[in-house]
């Protein structure tokens, strides 16, 4: 289905370049030193790694790489690192940056497999303690590469793509000067959603069965259309968009799940549909031409098999949902609603619960109800991709 679609509309769509996904970072301490370990989907070599002081850094250079997510656990307690940051150089190139506390030497460096299967570490050591001097001059002698049981790994000239995990995009509805809904208790629909895009990641990336991709990390605003784009370009296997809107009916509260129909299921699902898709207007411009395009293809080609597949993952997340989650009646709904559109894409929109609702904005502002849906996704997602349906 994909390749056919491909083949038709790849002279509207920027072609996605293929390049080594790390999905996220981890670091132990040990008693004399740190050791930053890089997880990806395939054996990752650098191409140059060198020390700054003034202030103190330490910068590896990779072949270009995603690591759309990248950031310091939460739980680190060592001493050395300060901050880890990413981008990417040139056309060729992608930049990992240490923030350093104080100057470290590189005790070494090596690739392994995962010890709990699939994917690679990229293991990196360093060791010193504040109030030593910086080592002398940038670059740094390196050991030979070595693996836990001390064999050579030879460097990933040419990688062989090990089988990837599904790639899950969580789309954090509106954003920027598009709050969205605003609750009761001046709760904004944008902060609620981005915490709850973050919860879901993390949940699921320490499962680590998944890869996954934020339409959004911070406070801004994006297109509907480019959210659409954001799932294409990645290949994105999912597209979960999440939503906590107002309901005119104040009494109207829970959880519901909606997949792509021309045809609203009933007149409320319609005008939320009609609603979300003013979004770009709030943005200062109108919907591109080209979203209609790509939505007539679909319609013509794909939407079939793609909106039967999205059917069964809304009704996998309806079914998953934990007991304290309510649930609106009827939950899995069917609207028009734009950012579904991904023509080759599974996609649903989820709308946690209404923030014209006092007992669901408490709820939604919950750590504790975070959590419970976060996990629900991940239950939900498992009992999907064992779905033969999916």
């Amino acid at each position: 289905m994909r390749q056919l679609f491909t083949l038709i509309v790849g002279f509207l769509l920027i072609p996605a370049i293929a390049q080594a996904d790390v999905s996220g970072v981890d670091v132990q301490i040990g008693a004399d030193k740190e050791r930053i370990i890089l997880h990806s989907d395939v054996q990752l070599a650098h191409k140059k790694l060198f020390l700054l002081a003034k202030p103190d850094r330490l910068v590896v250079d990779f072949p270009a790489i995603s690591a759309p997510n990248l950031q310091l656990p939460t739980d680190y307690k060592g001493q050395a690192i300060q901050g880890i940051r990413f981008g990417r150089f040139d056309a060729q190139t992608s930049r990992i940056v240490l923030d350093l506390k104080y100057p470290v030497t590189v005790k070494g460096s090596y690739s392994v497999p995962n010890a709990k299967g699939g994917g690679w570490q990229y293991v990196l050591d360093i060791a010193g303690q504040a109030g030593n001097p910086a080592p002398k001059g940038g670059a740094i002698p390196w050991p030979k590469p070595i693996s836990t049981q001390e064999t050579p790994v030879p460097p990933a000239i040419t990688p062989k793509p090990a089988a990837k995990k599904p790639l899950i995009v969580i789309d954090a509805g509106h954003g920027g000067q598009d709050p969205g809904a605003i609750g009761i208790k001046r709760s904004y629909e944008k902060h609620i959603t981005l915490d709850y895009a973050k919860s879901v990641r993390d949940v699921l990336l320490r499962s680590g069965r998944y890869r996954v991709l934020l339409t959004r990390s911070d406070d801004r605003f994006i297109m509907l259309g480019e959210r659409v784009n954001i799932a294409r370009k990645a290949k994105a296997d999912i597209f979960i968009s999440l939503h906590a809107d107002s309901n005119p009916r104040k009494d109207a509260r829970g959880l519901s799940v909606y997949t792509l129909s021309e045809t609203a299921s009933d007149a409320e699902a319609e005008a939320l549909a009609e609603q979300e898709n003013k979004s770009d207007i709030i943005g200062g411009m109108d919907l591109p031409k080209v979203d209609e395009e790509v939505a007539n293809i679909l319609i013509d080609l794909v939407q079939r098999e793609t909106m039967t597949k999205s059917g069964v993952l809304a009704d996998h997340v309806v079914e998953s949902m934990h007991d304290k989650i309510n649930l609106l009646p009827n939950p899995h709904r069917y609207a028009g609603f734009r950012v579904l559109k991904a023509p080759d894409t599974p996609s649903i929109l989820v709308e946690i619960g209404f923030l014209s609702n006092p007992q669901d904005e408490q709820l939604l502002g919950s750590k504790e109800f975070r959590g419970l849906f976060s996990g629900s996704i991940l239950k939900a997602l498992d009992n999907h991709f064992a779905d033969k349906r999916s």
